[in-house]
């Protein structure tokens, strides 16, 4: 037996249970439009979908945003399908999916700028709208981008790129470049194509087309149709074409005038232009962006199918992607045909969705193109409507789960109201939480099954008991979830928790029975049963006692503890740790990814520790071989135990040799004592139990110096502990505490001229905590 099989079948003894919450880690989006696409995680979609489904059958991304879940799914041998309504999300998704060839992508790129405009190459004539003298020495080069007034309507600063200079160069604009804005007409004929493009000249969203049209200056918006128009007439194979698609989406979106001057360039709130805004050069943006998609490294197992039906079927691996709204996916997967569905919900996010069909009509005269037209006309995207529609695309797909299915809630942002809305439409649609866990570093993991049950009918006279329940219910979480993890937490774990308090209970499923028998219907239902729900949570956390200990903003490092902590749970950081070392100890070898799901494992829901404190410990107690973890000889449990007693005999032999009566009891490890007090107290720890070595009260003559002796391995672990819990650092600075480390205890032992007098001054007694962080002078 290999020694990886015979790891595996320890690792099945030893792990519990499923392991419900999979962090992966979280990867930016690659491609276009990444500053609108939600961030995925890398790694956690395989290990669901290896974890929850057999090789060959089917998963499902019900909001396909990104190209992670079609992907794993496929690596693990599943066929998947990838959903959306929007056109140019499955295009950044095919992208994704697609190995480009890139002398193919450069050869039909070459023909493209090789092409005539009039009687000049496409390159120079995209060129020469941008082309301006240079600020320093007034040599002709090429801007990169002019800086404008919105309500002058004008440029008022410029970047070039100089031949002369060699470099690129900032500046005033000249008179030049003001003649050249006023050669483009902000009616002309490349207005009105674009315009026509996107909402034909009856349709009831012209105005509102005509309105994002606008956004783009005349020189742009010329440069941007050129592209769209040449690049739709192109003859080339169809990654090709993707790649230029690609591109120009890139350039739709930083060609327009909604990026501020002389800012970070965000996510667009509103479609309004900044009163100072950029105007960039279409042409480098179409090369920029080109050059990255080419650059970037893209790796797919399995094939799109053009017959998604034989797919479906079991008839054809690999995937496909289907444009369709999500409440209608049943068309394409019959009932019971779905393994696993995963669902990161999009964001309400009306700038987006407009841009989208904007930009849908530019690129393609199509059924797909024009089926996001109706996008045009709406200009508020609430949380009452977000959570309506989540809900009525959740009970559609709830029957499409095979018995044994589950679905699978990933989603990063640890915005409340997204939180709200998942809890709240996934009740209401049917399912039932099964699992759920949060970490900072990436987010929330809620998984459910699909039970079709609806709660007994409840009267609307019910409403004020049931908001005593859920606010009852709120609290009673809170509370224990603090108690329970024995450390400050933030809110969105907070939060989680008290909302997966009220899924597990079927609060909030009868609170959508409410609304349902007031004779409600559509978002007002929902939006009804949102309002009411939200309003008792809020209202019942603020009413809970509480310490802030850390940051006053809770998006921000704000951390909460109970005002009266009477009965604490061993603090959540050295239970990890201790899980750390009890499965390094009973299996050899190890993978990174599997080590850290088999700590979750045992770890669920509100009690989910930050990835970063597992990851820390891990490297703590671990060490790199052959690209697998494995325990450090040195933290072999037997040896730290021998070692553990060995430190004690040295901590008395030490404080004899100084003169001091040596004790071993009173809830410390050694005492070295004189004049009938104590003066200096040890704890002995291998493990790092520092939350428990600093909370625990033990009886202490007053000005004894307190030690916590461990090993010099631990270092990097005692400062990320003491900085995640603020009430460690302020015991530490209070009492005192000093750090030593095993090695600087044999060196003591063995200076032959040690007194007591030096002794003070070798363990320093200033204190080891800095204002804003922990220095441990670990000697």
């Amino acid at each position: 037996m290999s020694i990886r099989v015979y790891a595996r079948s320890v690792y099945n003894r030893i792990v519990p249970d499923i392991t419900w919450f999979v962090p992966g880690r979280l990867v930016a989006p690659h491609g276009p439009l990444t500053r609108y696409r939600p961030v995925q995680s890398a790694g956690a979609v395989g290990t669901y979908v290896e974890t929850l489904t057999q090789p060959g059958e089917l998963v499902v991304d019900l909001f396909c945003q990104g190209p992670a879940v079609v992907r794993e799914a496929v690596s693990a041998g599943r066929r998947a399908l990838g959903f959306s309504i929007n056109p140019i999300l499955l295009t950044i998704v095919r992208l994704g999916l697609s190995v480009r060839d890139a002398d193919a992508v450069n050869a039909v790129f070459t023909h493209l700028a090789d092409g005539l405009k009039g009687d000049v190459p496409l390159r120079h004539h995209m060129v020469t709208l941008y082309r301006s003298a240079c600020p320093t020495c007034g040599a002709q080069g090429i801007a990169e981008w002019f800086a404008w007034d919105r309500d002058g309507q004008y440029p008022f600063e410029k970047a070039v790129r100089c031949p002369d200079c060699e470099d690129v160069q900032e500046g005033e604009i000249d008179d030049e470049d003001i003649e050249s804005v006023r050669r483009f007409q902000s009616r002309g004929l490349t207005y009105y194509h674009a315009l026509n493009r996107v909402a034909p000249l009856d349709h009831p969203a012209r105005d509102r087309a005509a309105e994002l049209v606008q956004l783009y200056t005349p020189r742009n918006l010329s440069a941007l149709m050129d592209l769209a128009m040449r690049i739709e007439k192109l003859e080339a194979d169809e990654k090709t074409l993707l790649a230029l698609t690609g591109a120009l989406l890139d350039c739709f979106d930083a060609g327009s005038s909604l990026d501020p001057y002389d800012e970070e360039r965000l996510r667009p709130r509103t479609l309004r232009i900044p009163s100072r805004f950029v105007e960039r050069n279409v042409w480098l943006l179409f090369e920029a962006s080109l050059s990255r998609l080419l650059a970037e490294e893209v790796s797919v197992s399995g094939q799109p199918v053009s017959d998604v039906g034989a797919l479906v079927r079991g008839e054809a691996g690999g995937y496909g992607l289907v444009r369709r709204a999500a409440r209608d996916v049943g068309k394409t997967i019959p009932q019971g045909g779905a393994a696993l569905l995963f669902v990161d919900p999009p964001r309400p996010d009306a700038v987006f969705w407009a841009l989208s069909a904007l930009w849908a009509g530019w690129l393609w005269e199509s059924p797909a193109a024009q089926g996001l037209r109706p996008f045009l006309r709406r200009r508020r995207f609430d949380w009452d409507w977000h959570c309506h529609m989540l809900q009525d695309a959740l009970a559609a797909v709830g029957p499409l789960l095979a018995p044994e299915g589950h679905l699978i809630v990933p989603f990063s942002s640890p915005e409340e109201t997204l939180l709200e809305s998942v809890f709240i439409a996934a009740s209401g649609a049917g399912f039932k939480l099964a699992a759920w866990g949060y970490s900072p570093e990436v987010g929330y993991r809620l998984v459910w099954r699909w039970k079709a049950s609806v709660a007994p009918p409840v009267v609307a006279d019910d409403a004020p008991t049931l908001e005593r329940e859920l606010m009852t219910a709120v609290r009673e979480r809170v509370l224990t979830t603090l108690q329970e993890r024995g450390e400050p937490t933030g809110w969105p774990l907070l939060r989680g928790s008290a909302y997966a308090a009220l899924a597990e209970r079927g609060l909030l499923a009868r609170v959508a029975a409410v609304y349902r028998e007031d004779g409600k219907e559509g978002d007002r239902d929902c939006g009804r049963a949102f309002a009411f729900t939200t309003s008792a949570v809020r209202r019942a956390l603020g009413d809970i006692s509480l310490a802030q200990l850390l940051g006053e903003d809770e998006q921000e490092g704000g951390l909460w503890w109970l005002a009266d902590p009477s009965s604490e749970s061993e603090p959540l950081a050295d239970r990890v740790g201790h899980q750390v070392w009890d499965l390094l100890a009973q299996r050899p070898v190890w993978d990174s990814e599997e080590l850290v799901n088999a700590v979750y494992a045992r770890f669920p829901g509100p009690l989910t520790p930050d990835l970063s404190l597992v990851l820390v410990c891990i490297d703590s107690y671990s060490m790199p071989e052959n690209g697998t973890l494995r325990l450090r000889p040195e933290d072999d449990p037997k040896r730290r135990s021998a070692e553990r007693k060995m430190q004690r005999d040295n901590l008395a032999a030490l404080g004899k040799r100084l003169g001091f009566g040596v004790r071993r009891h009173g809830g410390w490890d050694v005492r070295w004592r004189s004049e009938g007090r104590d003066v200096y107290v040890f704890r002995i720890s291998v493990a790092l139990d520092v939350g428990c070595h600093l909370l625990t009260r033990r009886a202490v003559d007053e000005g004894a110096q307190r030690c916590l002796v461990l090993p010099g391995g631990r270092a990097g672990l005692v400062s990320f502990k003491l900085q995640r819990d603020p009430r460690l650092t302020q015991i530490v600075e209070l009492e005192g505490w000093q750090f030593v480390k095993f090695r600087h205890l044999r060196r003591l032992l063995a200076e032959g001229d040690l007194d007591r007098h030096a002794l003070k001054t070798v363990l320093g007694l200033d204190p080891i905590v800095e204002q804003e962080t922990a220095q441990i002078p670990l000697f």
